[in-house]
Parts: structure tokens; C-alpha cells; sequence
């Protein structure tokens, strides 16, 4: 090869003939091909080893071992199964060029051989070789972008499940979120809850706005995964509020409402340490059959419940407030539960909404209150349920016995309280001629 000339390709030139090794080698070289010439198989591997070539010119008979052995252990090892052997042997059988193409030659040259045909050949399998590599290369490129963009989508996904559940997909009957279409949904009995933390306001005037995020997302952190963990998904979260669904049964929600009550006293604790005020939730849950699906238009859209079930719930986590409960319930989610004695409830009110033309009986769940205060609801149901009866047959002065009677065991009952003041306020100002016990709510 002259000085200066560009190298087209490195060939490992295997023959055990000195003359062999020279006609090829100063052919070849001659062409711009950079040549190694071995005299042996032995040789031929560790010289494979050391750097591989772009192409073999391998000969078969030679002593110790022959190209058929040499070939066969190239193609066993990885890093050189893929260079191109050309066979050139003075054997001219058929069975000796098969043999050379299953030992892993990709083409034959029979001696003696012609110039003109060796560089043919050799051109032809290094150009084959270089279109093999680019193609192999590309193929890595496509396969690594193909790799970066899954992830990405992968990524993608994870990140559109936090706007739309993955709960509420499997629910509308979809696979992906590219599925979904303004107008799909579905209608089913399922259990609507409603959370809020009180008094948030009077907390947020000590706190900055970037304090404040940090409280809500602290408590939200809490609360969402006790949702899943009871099979229900948030569907939205208002400010310091929270609205889930829990679509397999009304339970889950009791369960769920029970769980995050019982993890907001361990989340007070945290709360002491940074001196700030314990803080309480109300919880409203309401069951019955509501439309579940996709509100919006085509370049916005959202999941949502639709049914008069929501609002029902939501008044029901307003009356908390009211009666100083921490879970409530209606009669049907209460009905639900089918395991009797699982949960602990208690009548609280028959009441009747603004604007709303029925009433809902509400009940309480205080399983997760305080264990002294659940002992007490516990001690003193009887007397409470035997006031509730004198109070509705309008025997209020034997119900505000029955009340009293719960007040001496348990003074911090709101609902007998607020039953006491009742029976009171009717034994001195008489009842209405069409007083049937039902409270008119002030506010929706």
C-alpha cells in the first residue's frame, strides 16, 4: 500500500503458502486494503482477538488447524461472528464448499484464482458488511429513540392518570386515555363522598401562600391514597375539600371516611410539633345511582359524577359542622353495610334541605372517634336511641330525661344537646299542629 493512500477496508489474509500470503497481501495492499497476513489457524484467532478485521480470506488445509475449525470458532464467539469469511482453497468439491458455507462462509474462491475475481469479491462482502453495520447501527439509534419515547409516553400516562383516574377509565370501559371522547359514560349505584377540613380559613391567615399549598398538599398526600386503598378515586379536590367515588360499594366508602379520620389524628401530632392548631374533618357519604363520565368538549375535558347524589353528599359533610360529628352518612349507604355490627352508627336527624322537596334521615358513624368518646356514644346508645323515640312521639319531657341521662355520661354529645334544647324549647312554647320532627336546614 503506498504512503498517503486511504485504507478501504482491514483484511486478515490466513494461509499456511508463503507465496500465497505475498500475491495476496501486495494485491491487496495495492487496492488501498490494509492486510495482515498469519500462516496459521492458530494464529488467525488470536490475531481476530486482538482486533477484528473487516473481512477473512481464510484457507482451508493447513496443518494443525484447518479454516473449517477456524470458521466454526469464530462464528461460537460474539465478537466475531459477524465478520464475513471468504473461503479460498485449492478444494474444488461440492461437499467442501458446503461444508465451508455450514462452518459460517459467506462466499468460495477455488485456487487457483483470478485477481480480478478476489478483489470482486472482497469489494462485494465489505460493501455488504458496511451496509450491514450502518443498518445495525441505525437499528440501535431507532430501538434507543423508540426506548426514550416510551418512556416518555410511559411518563406521559403516569402524569395524565393524575387528571383522569385510571379507576375511572376502567370504569368507562377504556384502555387509554386517547380512548376517551366527550359524552362517554356510565351509570351505576356508587357511594359519593365529600370531605372538608375545618376552620382552614382562620389556619391560613397565620400561614403564607406558599406555607398553605404546602398544609393542603401535606393533608391531600394523606387522605388520596386511603381513597385507592379502599377502591374508590378522587374525582376532584376543592380547595381544602375532597369529592371520591367509590363505585364497588357503599363499605368502601365507610371504611375509607373511618381510615383517613383515624390518619388526620396521627397528622395532628406532626402538626403540634410545628405549633400549629390540631386541625378536624367532616365527611359526608351518600349512595345511590349517579352517571359517571366525561363533561366537557373536544379540546377540554374532564371526569365527573353527575347526579343528585353528589349534592345530597355534600350537605350531609355540612351537617357535621352542625351536629359536631365527624362522619355522615344516609340511610341507604348505612343499609349497605352488610356486615351489622362492622361499624357503629347512630340516628342523628331527620332533615329537609333548602330546596330540595324530600327529606334524608342522616346517620353517624363514630367509629373513629377518640376511644373515650367511643366509649361513651357506645355506653350511652340506649338511653340516646330511647330519647330519639319520646322526642318524635313528642314526649318531651321523658325525652329530655333520656338526653340529660346521656349528657351526665358523656357531657360533650352536641346531638344530645341539641335535642335537650329541642324537648325544652317545645315544653314551653307547645308544638305545632303539623310538627312532624323533620329539620328544616337552614342553608343548602
Amino acid at each position: 500500500m503506498s504512503n498517503g493512500q486511504e485504507i478501504i477496508g482491514n483484511i486478515l489474509l490466513v494461509d499456511d503458502t508463503p507465496a500465497n500470503l505475498r500475491l495476496l497481501a501486495g494485491m491487496l495492499s495495492e487496492q488501498g486494503f490494509l492486510v495482515r497476513p498469519v500462516p496459521s489457524g492458530e494464529l488467525a484467532l488470536q490475531a481476530v482477538q486482538a482486533s477484528p478485521p473487516d473481512l477473512i480470506l481464510l484457507d482451508i488445509n493447513m496443518p494443525g488447524m484447518d479454516g473449517y475449525a477456524v470458521a466454526e470458532q469464530l462464528q461460537a464467539n460474539a465478537v466475531s461472528r459477524a465478520i464475513p469469511i471468504i473461503f479460498i482453497s485449492a478444494l474444488d468439491e461440492v461437499m467442501d464448499k458446503v461444508r465451508a458455507f455450514q462452518a459460517g462462509g459467506v462466499d468460495y474462491i477455488t485456487k487457483p484464482f483470478q485477481l480480478e475475481e478476489v478483489l470482486a469479491r472482497v469489494a462485494t462482502h465489505l460493501s455488504l458488511r458496511r451496509m450491514q453495520t450502518q443498518l445495525q447501527r441505525l437499528n440501535e439509534e431507532l430501538e434507543a429513540r423508540v426506548r426514550e419515547r416510551t418512556a416518555e409516553l410511559t411518563q406521559l400516562n403516569r402524569s395524565l392518570e393524575r387528571f383522569v383516574p385510571k379507576a375511572l377509565l376502567e370504569h368507562l370501559g377504556k384502555k387509554s386515555l386517547t380512548e376517551i371522547e366527550p359524552g362517554d359514560h356510565v351509570q351505576g349505584e356508587m357511594a359519593v363522598m365529600f370531605s372538608d377540613i375545618r376552620g382552614f380559613t382562620a389556619l391560613s391567615e397565620r400561614l403564607s401562600p406558599q406555607e398553605s399549598f404546602r398544609y393542603l398538599n401535606d393533608y391531600l398526600g394523606l387522605v388520596s391514597p386511603i381513597i385507592r386503598d379502599n377502591h374508590g378515586f378522587v374525582d376532584k379536590y376543592l380547595g381544602d375539600g375532597v369529592m371520591a367515588v367509590f363505585p364497588e360499594s357503599p363499605e368502601n366508602a365507610i371504611q375509607a371516611a373511618v381510615d383517613m379520620q383515624s390518619a388526620v389524628e396521627v397528622y395532628n401530632q406532626g402538626l403540634e410539633k410545628r405549633a400549629l392548631p390540631r386541625i378536624k374533618i367532616g365527611i359526608g357519604i351518600n349512595t345511590g345511582k349517579v352517571m359517571l363520565g366525561m363533561l366537557g368538549e373536544a379540546e377540554r375535558i374532564q371526569g365527573t359524577v353527575i347526579s343528585d347524589v353528589v349534592n345530597v353528599a355534600s350537605r350531609l359533610e355540612g351537617l357535621t359542622k352542625q351536629y359536631d360529628i365527624k362522619i355522615a352518612v344516609c340511610q341507604g349507604t348505612m343499609q349497605a353495610v352488610q356486615d351489622s355490627g362492622k361499624y357503629h352508627f347512630r340516628f342523628i336527624d331527620r332533615v329537609k334541605a333548602v330546596g330540595r322537596m324530600g327529606t334524608m334521615n342522616v346517620y353517624e358513624v363514630f367509629d373513629s372517634d377518640a376511644p373515650e368518646g367511643f366509649k361513651n356514644k357506645r355506653l350511652t346508645l340506649s338511653d340516646f336511641e330511647s330519647g330519639l323515640e319520646l322526642y318524635y312521639r313528642r314526649q318531651f319531657a321523658e325525652a329530655s330525661v333520656a338526653f340529660n341521662s346521656v349528657l351526665k355520661q358523656n357531657p360533650g354529645d352536641k346531638v344530645a344537646q341539641i335535642y335537650l334544647q329541642r324537648s325544652g324549647f317545645y315544653l314551653a312554647n307547645g308544638v305545632p299542629a303539623d310538627w312532624n320532627g323533620i329539620e328544616q336546614l337552614k342553608v343548602k
